[in-house]
């Protein structure tokens, strides 16, 4: 199998790049969860570093609206589990949002950290970077294009670039491993990642 090897052309250091998978489901190993992992899987297969962080198993707290990343350093003054996943975010290439749709939206405990990017409207910190997503769903494909939509404006507020999303019917654990195209799909991401950052790095 060839393994992807980046070199930056302006140090001719070798580039690794850093992929992070953020899982915003309840449901301990459901279909977001399979999907996530086959995913981080066939990326480390390539040798791309990848992380894996299940949402709830972080503490995050609600936006306050307390303005005070609008001001002097441009962070968030929460003290809670998302300072680690800013972290990770911040030094991630890709950033990979797996979630199920509950009324035509995102997770609540996805929601919540969706709420604490406003710290990246203003000091630009995720600019530049790109991401898909990750969408086991009950509902008709066609549904779910408000999720979708809501995370598109998102990255395009943040200058972050979208490069797709896996939108699958599922709703008992383990349906998404009875899609015949499941494995295709999952490929197909991981090339459209692996993609993105060589086009980075030719220009």
């Amino acid at each position: 199998m060839k393994k992807y090897k980046y070199i930056n052309k302006r140090t001719l250091h070798q580039y690794n790049m850093q992929v992070a998978i953020f899982i915003g489901s309840p449901r301990k190993n459901g279909n977001t969860f399979a999907m996530a992992n086959l995913l981080a899987e066939q990326l480390k297969d390539e040798e791309i570093d990848v992380d894996v962080f299940d949402l709830y198993d972080h503490d995050i707290e609600p936006c306050i609206d307390c303005r005070e990343c609008n001001k002097e350093q441009l962070i968030c003054m929460q003290s809670d589990g998302m300072k680690k996943l800013y972290a990770k975010m911040e030094e991630s290439d890709v950033l990979v949002f797996g979630t199920p749709v509950y009324w035509f939206g995102a997770s609540g405990r996805t929601k919540l950290m969706i709420d604490r990017f406003k710290p990246y409207f203003v000091n630009k910190k995720l600019y530049g970077k790109k991401a898909a997503l990750l969408l086991p769903s009950a509902v008709q494909i066609d549904e779910r294009d408000l999720t979708i939509e809501q995370f598109r404006r998102l990255f395009k507020a943040l200058g972050i670039e979208y490069l797709d999303a896996i939108s699958m019917e599922a709703y008992e654990k383990g349906d998404v491993l009875k899609n015949e195209n499941f494995h295709n799909l999952i490929i197909d991401l991981k090339d459209r990642i692996l993609q993105s950052q060589h086009n980075v790095l030719e220009k």
